[in-house]
């Protein structure tokens, strides 16, 4: 039977629970499994988190802290490149974990980090960005990325239009098969840039 463990800490917990992540999937990762997995007693995580909610986003963080690597600008960076940039970053940090999007979205307002906010909401004001339009832009450029990790995390391969679908005219079949041999990389940036070039100084 599983006992306590001395010397159960933080960073020991949140890497047993990525490990359970990426065995079971989010739908997997609950306290229990976590605590099985390190040989103790569930109640012995309590003294450490909370509750689910706390550790998940815990473990979100760690996913960010890990794989996001361009949170911050550099300097005389464009703010459409640096925009750009980050929603990149941020998609290969989800992308390198099972469920890495949805982690993301349920862990939501647990995970901020006021001092890389500031810092860019601050970048978007230096070259004329107000600050709401600022935060709207940081908003509607990380929704998107969410969201198109969610639905490419998702799909798992699926393609746009079932093989031999009925009734599908050939010049779109070419198209959507066009489409996936560039991949989902490709189809991200596309509309990461089209979303970009919609940004810009303004009131708001």
């Amino acid at each position: 039977m599983p006992r306590h463990r001395p010397g159960l800490d933080h960073p020991t917990i949140v890497a047993a629970a990525l490990a359970v992540l990426d065995e079971r999937g989010l739908d997997g990762l609950s306290s229990h499994a976590v605590a099985r997995s390190l040989g103790v007693q569930q109640p012995a995580l309590y003294h450490h988190f909370r509750s689910k909610a706390e550790l998940l986003g815990a473990v979100a963080a760690e996913v960010l802290d890990r794989g996001h690597t361009a949170r911050l600008p550099e300097p005389g960076e464009g703010w459409d490149a640096f925009l750009v940039r980050n929603a990149r970053s941020l998609r290969r940090a989800m992308l390198a974990v099972r469920d890495g999007a949805r982690l993301v979205a349920s862990a939501g307002p647990r995970v901020p980090d006021v001092a890389n906010s500031a810092a860019q909401v601050a970048h978007l004001r230096g070259q004329g960005f107000t600050g709401p339009a600022a935060v709207l832009a940081f908003i509607a450029v990380s929704r998107y990325t969410i969201g198109a990790v969610l639905e490419e995390q998702a799909a798992q391969g699926a393609a746009f239009l079932a093989d031999g679908a009925a009734d599908v005219p050939d010049e779109l079949a070419a198209a959507v098969r066009a489409v996936a041999a560039l991949g989902p990389e490709h189809e991200f940036d596309a509309g990461l840039t089209a979303l970009v070039r919609g940004l810009g100084p303004r009131e708001g």
